[in-house]
């Protein structure tokens, strides 16, 4: 009698397979780098799934009889390599559980390959509706390891046999479930994130070509309309992460996560994307693709699309395909445009400088612009450019960098031309309205540009932040919540979006929802602190928590080296918040500040419409603000208040506005 072939030693659980014979681990098809003690560690385990595995079982597979070694510590480096190829947490364990002095437990479903040999036949079963005739003889089974392709005949046959001799109903209803399980269709995705793509390349100079086709994938997938996709800044967070993808799921609030590689070689490029369902780590779809890189804008076009016929959310036509339109782009271009690109994130283009030396050309702002330029110098009608131009320009205007009424018409010109190029990009629609908000005050312009930006890409969360600043604006404060928290969702670890939340609810006078918010930022972003104890201190104020505002107001003065604090110390001693806020107006006059917000709560109209006279000859975008601001609420029916509001040029508010 000829003996049946050994069936192959491979195990699945999770989103892996191993391969016992070969030596071999894989997650969603893809091979993992496991060898050595960490795999002969995860052999053992699984030929025994459930069942405790003690140390010294541990050390007999791993050290052969006699091998004089230290191997607790051996086979702690060995699980804790282990458990970071499977992203498992040993406080939260998935897949391997410690059983304290004793061993190790593998406590995921385990399934072999005999078992999903099997599948096919119950599937079929399944969709036939109909229970199979017992087979006459189990001579009919063949062994799973020759055949692994059967006709949809001989597949009833098998199951058939198989059903008789495991006891017939009962095994039959079980399969059928079983078989109901793997015919499900993939869960509703509503939510996703695209992780950092990891650079395969050999080279770590090439990180930015990794990251700058992160961003164009998630940058494809925003324009779906009815999926939201988190921004880039919080999914970079997680770049280079062993957190299991569930923990990162909930952490970003999604429903299913991209992951994958790229590797670049010359003049081609390679990327491997597959979806994962965030809850339980479930392969939903893996491809790889490989182009010339002047093609490389078609390929991210093709791997967008591709991922959004998996998610089968309903797409309207405009969605369906995510980019309209896309050339082939000169590949030094594109080099140089996704170098401006990780600049551009690598800073912090959105803080204030505090000094000039921190806006020279040295900065991470005027490199990125560079590049910018660069690529629009090799490739003229490369529309990414001149929006990446436009948004360099914008910040430069904002950070002081560069005087805004020079950066105005660089960013108006170098958007009109991104738009000429291609008419679907939203961010130079964004960059339009933020110099007509807050440089041309052109509100209705402005408004019309932010709400074509968010048509365009609606997870667009920098357009949704800047119409909240011009919700706010126009009094329209309800409103403004629900876009400020909309920008939030979107980018969770976003500082600005979290800061201007909180902002949003001072101005909307829910002081104890913008005094949560605020703490909550600042728990997150601790080095940040000075910022958001200006929006502390405002809160405090208006909820006339003097002792708190005072302590916030000292933290900053300290922060800031202010040479006074010891006079303001003893000033709130003596007189309590007014006699703090009587001495810091009187310091400020000393070298020449005003502060219209502190002579407002003091109820000094002249001094405070002094002050907000100045920031309105300077063109200060703060002074758009001063409708809602709840610390002019003292002078707001003051004659001088209400004519500088009517030479702002505010627009009448419409009927159906707030």
């Amino acid at each position: 009698m000829v003996a049946e072939p050994e069936p192959a030693r491979i195990f699945r659980f999770g989103s892996f397979e191993a391969d016992l014979g070969n030596r071999q681990l894989f997650r969603n098809g893809v091979p993992v780098s496991l060898a050595g003690q960490p795999f002969e560690v995860l052999a053992l385990l699984l030929e025994r799934p459930g069942q405790l595995v003690t140390r010294e079982q541990l050390r007999a597979r791993l050290w052969p009889s006699g091998t004089v070694v230290e191997f607790d510590h051996g086979i702690t480096a060995a699980l804790t390599k282990l458990r970071e190829v499977l992203r498992d947490d040993a406080q939260r364990p998935r897949f391997i559980a410690t059983v304290p002095r004793h061993g190790y437990r593998f406590i995921s479903q385990v399934s072999t390959a005999a078992q999903a040999a099997l599948e096919p036949a119950v599937r079929a079963v399944h969709e036939s509706g109909t229970r199979p005739a017992p087979a006459a003889t189990s001579d009919a089974v063949p062994s799973a390891v020759q055949r692994s392709r059967w006709s949809q005949p001989t597949a009833l046959a098998v199951l058939a046999a198989v059903l008789v001799l495991i006891g017939g109903t009962a095994a039959y209803v079980y399969l059928l479930r079983a078989g109901q399980r793997a015919a499900e269709v993939s869960p509703a995705i509503h939510s996703l994130a695209v992780l950092p793509l990891e650079n395969l390349s050999g080279d770590k100079e090439q990180e930015y070509f990794a990251d700058g086709m992160t961003d164009a994938l998630t940058t494809d997938l925003a324009q779906i309309g009815s999926l939201r996709v988190i921004s880039r800044t919080s999914v970079m967070q997680f770049k280079g992460s062993k957190e299991p993808l569930p923990q990162i799921g909930r952490d970003l609030k999604v429903d299913a996560i991209v992951e994958g590689t790229v590797t670049r070689a010359e003049s081609r490029v390679r990327v491997t994307a597959q979806l994962v369902e965030a809850s339980s780590d479930h392969h939903l779809w893996a491809r790889s693709y490989e182009r010339d890189l002047k093609n490389v804008l078609a390929l991210q076009d093709e791997i967008a699309h591709d991922i959004t016929e998996q998610i089968r959310v309903k797409l309207n036509p405009k969605a369906r395909s995510p980019v309209v339109q896309v050339h082939a782009v000169d590949p030094e271009a594109y080099d140089d445009y996704l170098r401006g690109r990780y600049w551009a994130y690598k800073a912090d283009l959105w803080k204030l400088c505090r000094t000039s030396a921190e806006c020279d050309s040295d900065t991470e702002a005027w490199k990125a612009l560079e590049y910018y330029q660069k690529a629009i110098a090799k490739d003229p009608s490369y529309a990414l450019g001149y929006a990446g131009v436009a948004d360099g320009f914008v910040v430069l205007g904002i950070s002081g960098g560069l005087p805004r009424k020079e950066a105005a018409p660089k960013v108006n010109e170098a958007a009109m031309k991104a738009l000429a190029f291609d008419p679907s990009l939203a961010e130079p629609h964004a960059s339009l309205a933020f110099v007509k908000l807050f440089i041309d005050w052109d509100f209705s312009g402005a408004e019309a540009e932010l709400k074509q930006a968010i048509v365009l890409n609606p997870n667009l969360a920098r357009a949704h932040m800047w119409y909240s600043y011009y919700l706010v604006i126009m009094e329209r404060l309800d409103e403004a919540v629900k876009e400020s928290e909309r920008a939030r969702d979107l980018d969770p670890f976003d500082f600005y979006a979290n800061e201007w939340l909180g902002q949003a609810f001072y101005h909307a006078r829910r002081y104890d929802d913008a005094l949560r918010q605020i703490r909550h930022a600042v728990e997150m972003f601790p080095e940040r602190g000075t910022k958001l104890d200006h929006g502390m201190v405002a809160v405090y104020e208006q909820k006339e928590m003097f002792a708190e505002a005072f302590a916030a107001r000292q933290r900053l003065d300290t922060l800031v080296k202010c040479p006074y604090v010891t006079a303001l110390d003893e000033a709130y001693k003596l007189g309590g918040w007014r006699g703090y806020l009587l001495k810091a107006v009187q310091l400020q006059e000393q070298v020449h500040l005003c502060s219209a917000h502190d002579y407002a709560l003091l109820n000094d109209e002249a001094h405070a419409m002094t002050c907000l006279e100045r920031t309105f000859e300077d063109h200060s975008a703060a002074i758009l603000f001063i409708r809602t601001a709840p610390e002019f609420d003292s002078i707001r029916s003051s004659p001088r208040f209400r004519d500088l509001v009517r030479r702002i040029g505010f627009p009448q508010p419409s009927s159906d506005k707030n």
